[in-house]
């Protein structure tokens, strides 16, 4: 029989893993890769020269010597991966994208600046990839689960963070347990709620795996349960992420490239939260749209 040790040694060792594939599947900026990304569009922008190829959308991948036709009135902003540097093009215009800058071919002159202002002048923003790694949820089969809604497989910038779930049915009372990487309890409560906030005696450690369990009984007996682990990032992330995060009132732009980095910081809760005002208000995007819903 597995005991307890052997189980919690099995969720670090899944978690672990999961956070490997999750770095491996982040795409870099190499040698025949991408060397701008769309940041934002509003209006018609196509890749010149390929009848084939879709019209462009925001979080796309420029190649080096890619030719981009800007419609009448349409406006692109690009983000230059290995500079940090953004352009903003008004159409009609043709751009051809060279590996250090963009040379616009025809039509008025790129507007250039910081996507993530002064604090972000050394970042680099890799693009952002659409596969993730399959989430590891333990308990019941997954037509009963309950359905976590935040804390999986991530890390977190909230050192009291609130945990989120589905509810199972009308006026089920839910059991909550937080436990440590040795599998010691750190919290237990019951909640009437689909919600709950950490009180502020209880205190994370950063960069320690922490697993959340929900559970729930039914009317007819059934019992239910989930669970996710999560990591607190270290004060030096939650501190970078202070200071480039963009004003309420930036520049969609901006506020796509902070999505990114948080992106490609593991911190996906908080970058999701970006990509649904994003796709918010640009609601015909589809790279948005998937990306809100992830």
């Amino acid at each position: 029989m597995t005991n307890n040790a052997d189980l919690f040694a099995l969720r670090r060792w899944a978690m672990t893993l999961l956070l490997s594939c999750a770095l491996a599947a982040l795409p870099t900026v190499a040698l025949g890769a991408g060397v701008a990304l769309v940041t934002d569009l509003q209006g018609k922008a196509t890749t010149s020269g390929d009848a084939s190829a879709p019209a462009l959308t925001i979080l796309a991948e420029l190649q080096p010597g890619a030719q981009v036709q800007l419609g009448a009135g349409a406006t692109l902003v690009v983000l230059y991966l290995d500079t940090g540097d953004e352009y903003v093009f008004k159409g009609p215009a043709t751009i051809a994208f060279r590996p250090s800058q963009p040379e616009v071919i025809a039509g008025e002159k790129a507007e250039k600046r910081s996507a993530l202002g002064k604090g972000g002048k050394d970042i680099r923003i890799k693009p952002v990839g659409m596969a993730q790694a399959a989430i590891v949820m333990r308990g019941s089969p997954s037509d009963a689960r309950i359905q976590l809604l935040n804390l999986r497989e991530t890390r977190t910038l909230e050192t009291q963070p609130e945990f989120r779930w589905r509810a199972l049915h009308p006026g089920v009372k839910y059991g909550f347990r937080l436990s440590d990487d040795t599998g010691q309890s750190v919290f237990e409560t019951t909640v009437g709620a689909t919600s709950f906030k950490l009180p502020a005696n209880v205190a994370l450690k950063d960069g320690v795996p922490y697993t959340w369990e929900v559970s729930g009984r039914l009317p007819d007996g059934k019992r239910y349960a989930s669970s996710a682990d999560f990591v607190v990032a270290p004060a030096d992330v939650r501190s970078q992420a202070e200071a480039l995060r963009p004003a309420a009132k930036a520049p969609l732009s901006s506020r796509v490239a902070y999505a990114a980095w948080l992106d490609q910081m593991e911190l996906r809760d908080e970058a999701r939260k970006y990509w649904q005002i994003a796709a918010t208000e640009r609601p015909n995007d589809p790279r948005l749209k998937a990306l809100a819903e992830r």
